[in-house]
């Protein structure tokens, strides 16, 4: 294989992929660069192949894929498995209800300058009057903030008053925050059309369009990597960005399937969701709470 064949393959395989921000979420950013280490890997390996004339099959695919089914028994499977079903429709881009939902979906900023010298950042969504559901990775260790910002990106002073390491859910109190609540949708069928909304890659408000894949539990460890958990979630076929984290899978009545919260390590254009009826326990317990509680320490950097 020549040099120029070689550089073309690369930027055939690379076209497309985001840029890492230094203030994008981690593990979504962990997926990107894990994505990026083997297409840098298969390159070499293609050139050598092609040095020696040996003809070597490729395999494609997941490590592991969730039963076409929709919920199934609780497994051990890491996030890398793809959402298996078609492409999204562009069309659920026009949902009238899913686009008055934007005055509720939020950006959330902050530091974690004294525990891990950490700028943060994710998205989150009202969930009852002046209460917004982010992920706890978002800001976990955080001593500077959160803010959030909606509208017209007028930065409001936060409080974390719930925050759950295992399900990677926090909830924040916004004393000043007007935006109405969303709602959270029944379980959604596979292939079900959706839409993932957010303040990806250090920008503005994007919505993208998504489908719904397997639901399944899967068992995985908790934010600090400091024990397993096993949670009710998505595998939805989208582009998922740093910064996604935290941000509302839309169903078409401007509902809420679940909570984006991971993309896969191995397989482009899919992440992963918190279902509804993961973050229930969550909700109810602060939707109205009030006081601050502590945002523990950063997650281990890997």
């Amino acid at each position: 294989m020549d040099e120029t064949t070689l550089r073309t393959l690369l930027g055939s395989a690379l076209d497309g992929e985001p840029p890492i921000g230094p203030v994008a979420d981690r593990a979504l950013r962990a997926g990107i660069k894990a994505r990026r280490r083997r297409v840098l890997s298969a390159a070499g390996g293609m050139a050598v192949a092609a040095a020696v004339a040996v003809a070597i099959p490729v395999v494609a695919g997941p490590l592991v894929t969730p039963p076409a089914s929709g919920q199934h028994p609780s497994s051990a499977m890491g996030l890398n498995a793809a959402a298996n079903v078609p492409p999204p429709d562009k069309s659920v881009l026009r949902w009238r209800a899913a686009a008055r939902d934007r005055a509720s979906i939020v950006k959330i900023t902050g530091e974690a300058k004294t525990t891990c010298d950490r700028s943060l950042e994710g998205s989150g969504f009202v969930i009852s009057p002046q209460h917004v559901l982010t992920n706890a990775h978002v800001v976990a260790g955080m001593t500077n903030g959160p803010y959030v910002g909606y509208g017209g990106l007028n930065m409001h002073s936060a409080k974390v008053v719930l925050f759950d390491s295992s399900t990677d859910v926090a909830i924040l109190y916004v004393p000043s925050l007007s935006a109405p609540p969303l709602h959270f949708a029944g379980q959604a069928g596979r292939g079900s059309g959706a839409v993932v909304a957010g303040y990806p890659e250090n920008g503005g408000f994007r919505a993208v369009p998504a489908r719904v894949g397997s639901q399944w539990s899967a068992n995985g460890p908790n934010i600090y990597q400091t024990g397993s958990v096993t949670r009710a979630i998505y595998a939805v076929r989208a582009t998922v960005e740093p910064g996604n984290s935290g941000g509302p899978l839309l169903a078409k009545s401007g509902k809420v399937y679940g909570v984006i919260f991971a993309a896969s390590t191995t397989t482009r254009n899919t992440g992963f969701a918190l279902t509804a009826s993961a973050v229930q326990a969550d909700v109810h317990a602060g939707a109205r709470a009030t006081v601050s509680v502590s945002t523990e320490g950063c997650p281990r950097a890997g």
